[in-house]
């Protein structure tokens, strides 16, 4: 301030002057401090986004059912009853239409499938209802041979509802189905001329849907399994603890994997002289080996990223989940018919590479996840998928 304005000021004027400079000087500092707070709370709540935290193992488990295991099996039971209708129909006037309305409900019941095919605990491994929705592998063809027979002999136990599930689990599920609808002589199902196949197709259908139908009741009740995972007990032979659920999981997916590997590409590019390769590949016969194929690592890649199992070890080397996704969108490039895409350098060239990817995939998850959340990595792969005898 100049030396004349403080002369003329009094000395009364002069300390409210000095009163109202020390104001200002903590409104400003008052401003400062208020937008650090806010800089900082901005930067801790981006951090918070960007870094949740962990869930609990009950947590992962309890999504696990929640997220991937109920609602895949709820939309397998709706899946086979939409093709249950479709039969029903196709069987009481056939025609192009209708036929073509029963090979799409098949394709959209095999993937249904697929989501959920390598669960294979809980519900699904009583009374052999696995087996019975799938005969595969079947590198021998069985399952196509005897529906085949069946048709072809108008056995009539095959088209009871009651006397099929007494057969061989090999004329029961999905392949022998194909058979029906994709095989030799189907399209006759558009006519009268396919009434029988047609009655053993919606047999089929139906002893299907009530595998699903009781499957999914059993994940929907609270008690029983579902009560198992999520609840452990002691006394239980199983899951003791949730590191048993848990581990049920993992070795799940590290399975599915394996299987995926070894029993849905391997064969395809492994075929023997006179084998066809079309036919080596699950569901290739009917041109949707490649959709199988996809909602196989789909639902694989569900149980991981979906159920949060991942986020129980964050900082892998590569993520398992965004690279199952993208062997998918390599795989579904190839065209519905994986035979004839094997069958070409450029194709097999995909597969092979989709092959060692998703063993990179197992890697990551039995040497770096596994050993963190301490879970066994020692486990046969391939347990309950040595099949190919009807």
């Amino acid at each position: 301030m100049a030396a004349w304005v403080r002369a003329a000021l009094s000395a009364e004027d002069r300390a409210a002057l000095l009163r109202f400079r020390e104001s200002l000087q903590m409104r400003h500092s008052f401003r400062a401090s208020i937008a650090a707070c806010l800089v900082l709370s901005t930067g801790s709540a981006a951090l918070a986004q960007t870094a949740p935290a962990a869930p609990t193992r009950e947590a992962v488990v309890a999504r696990a059912i929640e997220s991937v295991i109920r609602p895949g099996y709820e939309r397998l039971d709706k899946a086979g009853e939409v093709e249950a209708k479709a039969f029903t129909e196709l069987c009481a006037k056939p025609d192009e239409a209708k036929l073509k309305a029963a090979r799409q409900g098949f394709a959209d019941l095999a993937q249904a499938f697929g989501a959920v095919e390598f669960i294979r605990f809980g519900p699904i491994t009583e009374g052999s209802r696995f087996e019975r929705y799938l005969f595969w592998p079947d590198r021998r063809g069985a399952a196509q041979r005897q529906a085949q027979i069946i048709v072809n002999r108008r056995d009539a136990d095959a088209a009871t509802s009651d006397l099929l599930p007494r057969k061989s689990v090999a004329v029961q599920g999905l392949t022998a189905l194909e058979y029906v609808l994709f095989g030799n002589g189907s399209d006759a199902l558009a006519s009268q001329a396919g009434a029988f196949r047609c009655r053993y197709g919606a047999t089929i259908v139906g002893n299907l849907g009530q595998i699903s139908d009781a499957v999914a009741e059993q994940w929907r009740h609270p008690h029983g399994i579902v009560e198992r995972l999520t609840k452990p007990k002691p006394s239980d032979p199983t899951y003791r603890s949730t590191q048993d659920s848990l581990q049920e999981l993992f070795a799940t997916v590290v399975r599915g994997l394996t299987a995926v590997r070894e029993l849905r590409i391997l064969p395809g590019l492994n075929a023997l002289p006179g084998e066809t390769k079309t036919n080596l590949f699950l569901f290739g016969r009917s041109d949707h080996a490649t959709a199988m194929l996809v909602a196989d690592l789909d639902g694989l890649r569900a149980l991981l990223a979906d159920s949060g199992l991942l986020a129980l070890k964050p900082g892998t080397s590569l993520d398992p989940a965004q690279e199952l996704g993208a062997i998918a969108v390599s795989i579904r490039a190839l065209g519905p018919d994986l035979g004839q895409a094997a069958g070409t350098a450029e194709g097999e060239a995909v597969l092979r590479d989709a092959m060692a990817r998703i063993q990179t995939v197992e890697t990551v998850l039995t040497t770096e996840v596994a050993p963190a959340l301490g879970l066994s990595a020692d486990f046969s792969a391939l347990d309950g998928d040595e099949k190919d005898t009807p």
